[in-house]
């Protein structure tokens, strides 16, 4: 069961939960820069991107999920602006106020442990993909806690990932009952489309971007 299942930002061309068209597709951009790194890792993992959180009402999804063997890496992809971000005095940016890193991310491991229920899966803690808005402007995070992840810098993804896809083969049974959770896009008059497991279906979300070699370094996108 291993190879890419879904697409990134594809939840992201509904815009309605953003500040503005110019917030969105930022995000949509820092998701594909993710995607790209972690298809190249589709050989040895199963590797989906969207994925509805699993529960009632809720909005927020889940940005990407790598299995190998039975174990679940959760991944969420932030595009902060640049510069230094801490939580000693209260989630900051500098001095200024920046409440939206520190999030409360438990309830997606909570929420997706309950819905793989009697699959075997261990799910470890989530991480925290985050990018600079800028390039060539880097950002902190070394004093930055996030309740129930961790962060992770950009290309820092790629040597977590080499790590965790140690495991063997995706375990069938969890990819099928993630595959359930693929966000797609309705289709012109026709409802919801199927998720986009390959190809370049025009309604199946945004244009895949290439894959890129995470193996290729030090920086896979130069």
């Amino acid at each position: 069961m291993n190879g890419v299942y879904g697409r990134a930002a594809t939840g992201l061309q509904d815009s309605s939960w953003a500040v503005n068209e110019t917030v969105a597709r930022i995000g949509a951009k820092g998701e594909q820069k993710t995607e790209a790194l972690l298809n190249g890792f589709a050989l040895k993992a199963a590797v989906l991107h969207d994925l509805r959180v699993p529960l009632p009402g809720f909005k927020a999804n889940i940005d990407h999920v790598i299995v190998s063997g039975k174990n679940v890496l959760i991944l969420d992809t932030k595009v902060w602006k640049p510069g230094f971000y801490s939580s000693v005095f209260g989630y900051r940016r500098g001095w200024a106020k920046a409440d939206h890193v520190g999030k409360d991310q438990s309830y997606v491991s909570r929420s997706m442990d309950s819905f793989l229920a009697g699959t075997g899966a261990r799910i470890g803690l989530p991480r925290l993909v985050v990018w600079s808005s800028r390039d060539g402007q880097s950002l902190s995070t070394w004093a930055l806690k996030v309740p129930g992840a961790s962060i992770v810098h950009g290309l820092g993804v790629v040597p977590l990932v080499k790590a965790f896809v140690r495991q063997g083969p995706a375990d069938p049974a969890i990819v099928a009952r993630l595959r359930q959770l693929l966000v797609t896009s309705p289709r012109p008059g026709r409802g919801t489309a199927p998720a986009n497991v390959g190809g370049d279906d025009p309604f199946g979300g945004p244009p895949r971007p290439p894959r890129v070699n995470p193996h290729r370094g030090p920086d896979p996108f130069a």
